[in-house]
């Protein structure tokens, strides 16, 4: 990069700043003015006039805050991972890319005494879908199994949203050397007609990565990537509610697991640690 490209770009930086904060001035005079516009405007103007006068002010400012906070929202943004929560050896980090209006999540922690295969049973075996709060799930296309299977799955969503529909391309991978899992899930919206009863999610690319360690334990990171959760859900909701959820829903894993299917799984494709490879089932 040459001296003229760097100083345009500082220049471009320096005039975006200048614009955000004058706006945020703006927004924040606006939301002083409105607070307090309904004391003091019947020394302007009174009456049936001046109600009417004062409600329609009050509804220009409000509309005019919504859409410059919108717009300082979705300028704002580090592109760098955020320390949200660190509780009960579970991190939970937030990412805000500027230009986008949703966060990212990315969720690490640690299973404990957990056996690959019963991660990978939960992870891609349809039948697992009730014990993750979903339902409806079963394979679109698996002639590429293991390495690449298409399936579905939906989720409720409390009213009045519809319930989210799921149609994805899982992809799995595991270092032979570490025995690291890695997954993809990629929304693939037109792999099956569309369903008008529920609203399909046509944005996602969620991250798995599941790593054994030394002492016996499962590390897990989650990066959680929903462009846009669609069907009118307020983006603003959204960035609030998912991340609080998400760690409840982690919490939950180990107990998950516990279970007999996933004790005793077996998976024919995945190498536990320790199995040398010509022991594989």
């Amino acid at each position: 990069m040459n001296h003229n490209t760097k100083t345009n770009n500082i220049m471009e930086h320096s005039e975006k700043n200048k614009t955000n904060s004058f706006l945020l001035v703006l927004t924040l005079l606006s939301i002083v003015v409105g607070a307090v516009a309904p004391f003091i405007w019947s020394r302007f103007i009174d009456g049936q006039l001046g109600i009417i006068t004062l409600v329609l002010v009050e509804v220009l400012l409000l509309v005019f805050i919504l859409i410059s906070a919108n717009s300082l929202w979705k300028k704002s943004g580090s592109s760098q991972w955020k320390l949200k929560s660190d509780k009960k050896q579970m991190k939970v980090y937030t990412l805000k890319t500027p230009g986008e209006k949703l966060l990212k999540i990315k969720i690490v922690g640690r299973l404990k005494s957990i056996r690959l295969a019963s991660i990978l049973t939960l992870m891609r075996n349809p039948d697992s879908a009730e014990d993750v709060n979903m339902f409806d799930s079963h394979y679109i296309d698996d002639s590429m199994y293991p390495e690449l299977v298409y399936y579905t799955f939906k989720q409720k969503v409390f009213p009045p949203f519809k319930v989210r529909e799921y149609v994805v391309k899982s992809e799995f991978s595991q270092d032979p050397v570490s025995k690291e899992m890695k997954f993809n899930f990629v929304a693939a919206p037109d792999k099956l007609p569309v369903n008008k009863r529920c609203h399909r999610v046509t944005k996602m690319h969620n991250r798995w990565r599941y790593t054994p360690l030394k002492n016996g334990e499962v590390e897990y990171e989650f990066v959680y990537d929903a462009v846009d959760p669609g069907g009118y859900f307020p983006y603003a909701l959204a960035n609030w509610l998912i991340p609080s959820m998400l760690p409840y829903a982690f919490a939950k894993m180990p107990k998950i697991l516990d279970k007999e299917k996933y004790r005793n799984a077996k998976v024919d494709y995945v190498q536990e640690v320790g199995q040398p490879e010509e022991m594989m089932i």
